[in-house]
């Protein structure tokens, strides 16, 4: 390829040249090779596309949570193995070298890394890897199947460490670390500063008061002397106490060591026990050694008179040996003869299995068919005619989809009333209704029209309430605090219809042509038809045909308002209906009638009730070839349980015969055993020894059977005599064993005693330790108390005291103790320096004076500092966001949406800065933020695959992994998006790609730098089998 020869050595730098994998999850051992620029990964699903991409982010020490699968490393492990190794080469700096990678996974969930074939450590490992600008946990970099979703999930903030990772920009990372440092520092100097105030402002005050408890004293010098009195008072009890609590430690430790001196004599005396009863353990020990030995001596001498019953009974298993194998010989041979039928029998039960296996892989086959089409056709295909049927009887959402638009263009006060009421409606007592133009249906579209012309605007177009005092709360919430132009009026509470016509409509329907009441055509809330009724007498409106026009005369006068149908006769063809209005006048007994045309406002939406009946009619076919579909799985299942019980009996017949061919091959095997042993036997020292003596005796005495006879009698005569040898050897045992039975137990006591009296001794031996340990715990006591000498010594400072306490025992000088201690308990503590405390006052107000204005200093050196960084970094930021930002843009332009990458920040709030992906995927709105809960998983899909495609002309990165980032795409977007991603990962010098996708569409444009790599998955792979590489 000529792009990748025009690539330089820097170029190439960290991109990969292999992955190999050896028992990793489902690959035994495979090596994938991928080109220098785009390389597309695609197969069916379960075949192993993602694993590569997890090969490659493990593989280069990235952790298991990255891949969010599995949180143990371990479980990368293909079954029954107990190590997985991913080897991954890079390309190196230099012109053709390369640096390996490798990653040894073992079962415990420990893994082995090495660099070059050179183990090393994970944090050297590690670092070798980012050398190359390789960042395994960006999500800009590596985006792995599992982890799409949580691109989307990103904050701000972590795009923009992700972003400004992927760009390798080490100044920049640091620039911005640094000032977020620096912005802590700050905040931090200033929390001191106002710490050191509040100290301050505390010292102050408590300086003011040591200054007025002073003034108030008379006579300074009178008060200073008291106090130094009180202070030597109080030391020289002090000093007596310690004095005599050194006296009471010395006393103890004298009576310490004495005991200790007492237990050292306690202890040598009872090594000397130990010795001895030990000397005498190990004499008895030698005596039974001697004894055992006598005893092995027996043991030999009896075994040497037994060796004579073995070499006859060897004589006879010999015999009974090659018996048996003269009958598995007979046997061998009779199973030789019925092999062939065997063999051909275990053929004909393999063969009959093989095919009932084929026709249960074809019913298996025919199943699958049948439930893919069940569930990717049928059931999806009879779940959206339920919910177009759900929707067409829905009548009220018809209408709010309808209106939306509409109402919010014309009275968008209403569509916030509604919405704020859609949430609030428990905050009131009794229902409260929306606008009748939502609640009222009417079941014949064409009668729509009569309401929309009696029923004014205002009140279609109003709230209703149930109770006065709701009205009044919604008013004043609506109307007075949302300042909202909006209608609500007052409906009573009712179920059931309280006004009826005064004229029966079958009166009206013979005589004038009438065939019902308005009322009758319209279905809602009662209370609101009882408003209508009540407002407009709904319920004496008649709705007529053409024939009404006729009987405009006759009309019965409590008629006042009536409709009509016109007819253009000649053509039957209906022009319009007509509104009549029946009026008084004012001068005369007469009336006046008012016919005026009336047009559909197309404001209350009605129930298509045939596209209804259509589309419940196509559910109901459907419903029906569903349910053949079933019907034919169901077929399928009860013919493959047959078709499995089938290929059970053969296999069961199949098994049969293979333990009959088993039991032939082990039979050779015994044959083969027994027929060793036989030769060992005759082979035996013992055995040769007899058949020599018998032939020798044989040849030599054949002609003198009778001194042969003679021989044996004396031979068996001899086997007597050994015999009684034997039984005499036996009984000295038996006597020699008896007699050492009481030596044995004395060697038992003398054991015991051994271990009593060394048990003794360590016990002991502690004892004197702990003794010895507490003395020189009360000796190092006394010299924390007398200056770290002890009254041996000759610098001991109190010795005159010890002297004068020398005739006082332990009880006097722990009472003493105790006196000194409840003396300076009641007297009152004064500090030996309250005469110097004011002026150590005065200095802490003055260090935390010169401690605020150097806390001061410190917050504007960093802010110089953290301003002139602040002017480095800011428009390098700015730079690389507005790059990033027109090439995202130029990108959703190109495929008919809109798109912006900002830079989201507080005013030099560094934690807060970050970058804000917007978007727009509909026309007429506004940018959005992307984000999970807002946009589809396809545009969320689309715009991440155009984020990362924006980062190819800003970082550095060697290569990139996408994986089946098209998941939730329609086929449009992922044409655009393949074609933007071989437009810009396909130019000169940018970086390696590898796109993971389970399909391809139809006719993509490709070019000379794309590489498609199929996978598959197999078991096995056919003999001589040859793949493409190209």
């Amino acid at each position: 390829m000529a792009g990748d020869r025009a690539l330089s050595s820097k170029q190439l730098a960290g991109r990969i040249h292999s992955v190999y994998c050896k028992d990793f999850v489902s690959y035994s051992e495979i090596t994938f090779h991928p080109k220098h620029y785009l390389n597309v990964l695609t197969g069916p699903n379960g075949s192993g596309k993602s694993t590569i991409v997890s090969a490659i982010i493990l593989g280069l020490g990235g952790e298991p949570i990255l891949l969010d699968r599995s949180a143990s490393v371990a479980d990368y492990i293909q079954s029954n193995k107990t190590s997985a190794t991913i080897i991954v080469r890079v390309y190196g700096r230099t012109p053709n070298t390369t640096e390996t990678f490798r990653r040894i996974i073992n079962s415990n969930g420990l893994s082995t890394f090495s660099v070059n074939d050179k183990d090393t450590s994970k944090k050297n490992f590690l670092a070798a890897v980012s050398s190359f600008n390789i960042q395994v946990s960006n999500l800009c970099q590596f985006l792995p199947q599992d982890r799409v979703q949580d691109f989307s999930k990103m904050n701000p903030q972590e795009l923009l460490l992700n972003t400004m990772s992927s760009v390798c920009d080490e100044d920049l990372i640091n620039s911005f670390n640094s000032l977020k440092q620096m912005r802590t520092e700050q905040a931090n100097v200033h929390a001191n500063r106002e710490k050191e105030k509040s100290d301050l402002v505390k010292k102050q005050k408590r300086l003011e008061q040591v200054t007025k408890c002073v003034d108030e004293v008379q006579n300074f010098n009178s008060y200073l002397q008291m106090t130094v009195s009180q202070y030597k008072e109080r030391e020289e009890v002090k000093q007596k106490l310690q004095v005599y609590s050194a006296k009471k430690l010395w006393v103890e430790t004298q009576a310490g060591e004495a005991k200790a001196a007492e237990m050292k004599t306690q202890v040598k005396n009872a090594k000397t026990q130990s010795d001895k009863l030990k000397n005498q353990h190990d004499k008895l020990l030698q005596s039974q050694e001697q004894i055992e030995k006598e005893k092995e001596s027996l043991r030999k001498a009896l075994l040497e008179k037994q060796n004579i019953k073995k070499s006859r009974r060897t004589a006879t298993e010999c015999d009974n040996l090659n018996q048996l194998v003269e009958n598995k010989i007979y046997e061998l041979e009779t199973l030789n003869k019925s092999r062939p039928l065997i063999v051909s029998e275990l053929e004909r039960a393999k063969e009959s299995c093989a095919a009932a296996r084929g026709k249960a892989m074809e019913q298996y086959s025919r199943r699958r068919q049948l439930e893919q089409k069940l569930n990717d056709e049928m059931i999806p295909e009879i779940t959206a005619y339920k919910l177009k049927i759900e929707r067409l009887r829905n009548v009220k959402m018809q209408k709010i989809d309808v209106s939306s638009y509409e109402i919010r263009a014309k009275n968008p006060n209403l569509v916030v009333a509604m919405n704020w009421l859609a949430q609030n409606k428990q905050r009131y007592k009794l229902n409260v209704y929306d606008p009748m133009i939502l609640e009222l249906t009417v079941q014949n579209h064409e009668d729509a029209k009569f309401l929309e012309n009696v029923v004014a605007q205002r009140d279609l177009f109003a709230f209703a309430c149930e109770d006065k005092g709701d009205m009044s709360d919604l008013i004043n919430e609506l109307c007075v605090k949302q300042k909202l132009g909006v209608n609500v009026i007052y409906c009573a509470p009712s179920d059931r219809l309280v006004y009826s016509p005064k004229t029966p409509i079958d009166d009206l329907r013979c005589s004038f042509g009438f065939r019902s009441y308005l009322v009758d055509l319209v279905t809602g809330p009662i209370p609101l038809i009882n408003k209508l009724c009540a407002s407009y007498s709904i319920h004496n409106i008649p709705i007529g045909t053409e024939a009404v026009g006729n009987y405009t005369s006759s009309i019965p006068k409590a008629i006042r308002v009536y409709f009509g149908i016109l007819i253009l006769n000649s053509v039957l063809c209906i022009l319009g209906s007509k509104k009549f209005v029946v009026t008084a006048s004012r001068y005369r007994s007469d009336t006046i009638l008012t016919e005026s045309s009336i047009r559909a406002k197309n404001q209350l939406i009605t129930v298509d009730s045939q596209q209804l009946a259509l589309v419940m009619k196509q559910c109901s076919e459907a419903v029906k070839e569903s349910d053949s579909i079933k019907n034919a799985i169901t077929q399928t299942d009860n013919e493959f349980e047959r078709l499995q019980a089938v290929a059970k009996d053969e296999q069961e017949k199949r098994r049969k015969l293979d333990q009959k061919i088993a039991h032939f091959n082990s039979l050779k095997t015994e044959i083969e055993t027994l027929q060793k042993k036989l030769e060992a036997l005759r082979n035996s020292d013992s055995l040769d020894c007899l058949e020599t003596n018998f032939c020798n005796s044989l040849h030599k005495d054949l002609k003198k059977i009778f001194d042969a006879d003679a021989e044996l009698c004396s031979c068996l005569k001899a086997i007597d005599r050994l015999i009684i040898e034997k039984n005499m050897a036996q009984t000295k045992v038996s006597i020699y064993m008896l007699q050492h039975e009481t030596q044995i137990e004395a060697l038992k006591e003398s054991e015991e005693q051994s271990k009593a009296a060394t048990r003794d001794f360590q016990q002991l031996l502690q004892c004197l330790e702990n003794q010895i340990s507490d003395v020189n715990k009360r000796k190092s006591a006394i010299q924390g108390l007398c200056h770290g000498e002890i009254p041996t010594s000759s610098k001991f400072p109190f010795k005159k005291e010890f002297r004068e306490l020398e005739n006082i025992d332990l009880p006097e000088l722990r009472e003493a103790i105790h006196d000194f201690q409840a003396r300076l308990e009641c007297m009152k503590s004064v500090n030996s320096e309250a005469i110097s405390s004011y002026q150590g006052l005065q200095n802490e107000v003055k260090q935390l004076e010169e401690g605020i204005q150097e806390s001061v200093n410190q917050a504007k050196s960093i802010e110089s500092g953290m301003s002139n960084l602040y002017d480095k970094w800011e428009p390098k930021l700015n730079s690389l966001v507005e790059t990033i930002s027109t090439k995202f843009s130029e990108f959703m332009e190109s495929i008919e949406y809109v798109g912006e990458v900002v830079l989201s920040k507080t005013d030099k709030d560094f934690d807060s800065y970050g970058i804000q992906i917007m978007v727009q995927f509909r026309r007429g709105l506004q940018l959005q933020p992307l984000d999970k809960f807002i946009q589809s998983g396809g545009e969320r899909a689309v715009s991440i695959a155009i984020y990362s495609l924006s980062l190819q002309h800003v970082t550095h990165v060697p290569f990139r992994c996408v994986d089946e980032i098209n998941q939730g795409m329609d086929a449009t977007n992922e044409r655009h998006i393949f074609d933007l991603l071989l437009k810009e990962a396909t130019k000169h010098g940018s970086a390696q790609y590898l796109f993971v996708t389970p399909k391809l569409l139809r006719d993509l444009n490709y070019n000379e730098h794309l590489c498609v790599s199929i996978v598959h998955n197999s078991k096995t792979v056919c003999h001589g089998m040859q793949f493409p590489m190209a």
